[in-house]
C-alpha cells in the first residue's frame, strides 16, 4: 500500500470513530461498571472497539473480498459481541456464536485437515478470544497490549513475505492507534467492549495462525504469553477458591496492582505490553533453533511468567 492509502484509512477510521461516539452517547451506550470494573465512571462509552471491525471491513473490500471465511467469522464474533454489549447475553449464544467463528477462521487458515486437530484448536481459539476479552479491565490495556502484538506480527509476516501484510494488519494496526487516543489515558473517552476485545483477538489469531503455518512451529503462540499466564493461572486460582468461573471478578494479577498498590491503569497496561515486547524479540529470534531450543525457550519465558505471578500475587492477597 502507498502512503495515500495510510492517509485515507486513517481519516475514514478516525471519522467513525467520532461517529460511534457521538451515536454511543445518543443511545446510552455507556460502561456500567461491575465487580471486575478498575473504575466508577460512569459516562464512559462502550464498544468503542467497533473501530477493529470497521477497520477489518474496509480492509476486506479494499483487498478484492480475499479471505471471505475470516471475514465471515469476525462478522459472527462481533455482531454477538456486539449485542452482549448493548444487552448481556448468555453464555451459551455467545460461545456458540465463538465456535462458529472460530471453525470459519481454522478453515480459511488450513488449520482443520484433522478431526482430533480440529476439535483441540477450536477449544484453544475460544478460549484465547475469552481470556482478551477477560484483561479488556483497565485504560490502556487492550489498545497497547494490541498494538504489540499486531505490530509484532505485521513486522514478522513482511520478513516472511506473507500477501496479509498489505492489508489485514496495517488496518488493524491504525485502529489500534487510533482508539488509544480515547482509551489510553487517565479518564478513558471509551472503552473497547466485548466487540473490541474480541475483534482484535480474531484478528491477531488469523495473522498467528498463518506464521505458524510459514514456520511450522507453534512457537509464535508465545507472543500471547502474558495474557494466557495471567488468565490461565487466575482461573485455576478461582477454582481453587470454588469461585463460578464466568462471574466478574477482580483477582487478576492486573486489577491487584491497580488495587492493592494503587498503580495507575497506564502503568500497568505498558508493563504488560513491554513484558510481551520483550518475549516477542525472544520467540521471532529462537524461531530458527532447533527443536529442543524452542522448548528450552518456551519453558523458561512460561516458567519465569509463572513465578513473577505467583510471587507478586502472594504478596498482593
Amino acid at each position: 500500500m502507498n502512503l495515500l492509502v495510510y492517509v485515507v484509512i486513517t481519516v475514514l477510521l478516525a471519522g467513525a470513530q467520532v461517529g460511534y461516539l457521538r451515536l454511543a452517547r445518543h443511545f446510552g451506550i455507556i460502561d456500567q461498571p461491575n465487580e471486575r470494573s478498575s473504575h466508577t465512571d460512569l459516562t464512559t462509552v462502550r464498544g468503542g472497539g467497533i473501530l477493529f471491525y470497521m477497520a477489518e471491513l474496509g480492509a476486506f473490500l479494499y483487498s478484492g473480498f480475499t479471505y471471505p471465511y475470516f471475514f465471515a467469522g469476525l462478522t459472527l464474533v462481533a455482531a454477538v459481541s456486539f449485542m452482549d454489549d448493548l444487552r448481556p447475553l448468555s453464555n451459551r449464544y455467545r460461545l456458540m456464536g465463538q465456535f462458529a467463528g472460530i471453525a470459519l477462521l481454522l478453515h480459511e487458515t488450513g488449520m482443520a485437515n484433522e478431526i482430533w486437530a480440529a476439535t483441540g484448536l477450536l477449544i484453544v481459539g475460544v478460549g484465547i478470544l475469552n481470556a482478551w476479552n477477560f484483561m479488556d479491565g483497565i485504560n490502556g490495556m487492550t489498545a497497547w497490549y494490541g498494538i504489540v502484538c499486531i505490530g509484532t506480527l505485521w513486522f514478522w509476516q513482511s520478513q516472511l513475505q506473507l500477501p496479509e501484510t498489505d492489508v489485514f494488519l496495517p488496518f488493524a494496526f491504525i485502529a489500534l492507534l487510533l482508539f488509544s487516543f480515547v482509551n489510553a489515558r487517565r479518564r478513558a473517552v471509551c472503552f473497547a467492549g466485548d466487540v473490541g476485545s474480541v475483534s482484535i483477538a480474531f484478528i491477531t489469531l488469523l495473522a498467528l495462525m498463518q506464521i505458524v503455518v510459514s514456520t511450522k512451529t507453534y512457537l509464535p503462540v508465545l507472543l500471547l504469553a502474558v495474557y494466557g499466564v495471567d488468565t490461565i493461572l487466575t482461573i485455576l486460582h478461582r477454582l481453587y477458591l470454588r469461585q463460578p468461573v464466568f462471574r466478574a471478578h477482580r483477582l487478576h494479577l492486573f486489577q491487584l496492582l491497580v488495587d492493592k498498590l494503587n498503580w495507575p491503569h497506564l502503568r500497568v497496561s505498558a508493563l504488560y505490553a513491554l513484558i510481551q515486547l520483550a518475549i516477542n524479540l525472544l520467540v521471532m529470534n529462537g524461531i530458527s533453533w532447533a527443536g529442543r531450543s524452542q522448548w528450552m525457550l518456551a519453558g523458561g519465558i512460561l516458567t519465569t511468567l509463572t513465578g513473577l505471578y505467583v510471587l507478586v500475587k502472594r504478596r498482593l492477597t
